[in-house]
């Protein structure tokens, strides 16, 4: 079980999920796969920002 933080965008409502630490199997894995559940350690709100997608320029 890979640990995750879970970030949420309040201006776009978009949520993302980034790896904190990889569990002992992928660790061991060249490819750093892991085949178990992703387990959200933290949670935070970021106000007043929007997600790298929703930010880039349109075009």
């Amino acid at each position: 079980m890979c640990n995750y933080e879970k970030i949420i965008y309040s201006s776009c409502s978009h949520t993302v999920l980034r790896l904190i630490a990889h569990c002992h199997f992928a660790r061991n894995d060249p490819y750093h796969q892991c085949f178990g559940v992703q387990t959200v350690k933290r949670e935070r709100t970021v106000d007043g920002e929007k997600c790298s997608e929703c930010s880039k320029p349109k075009g």
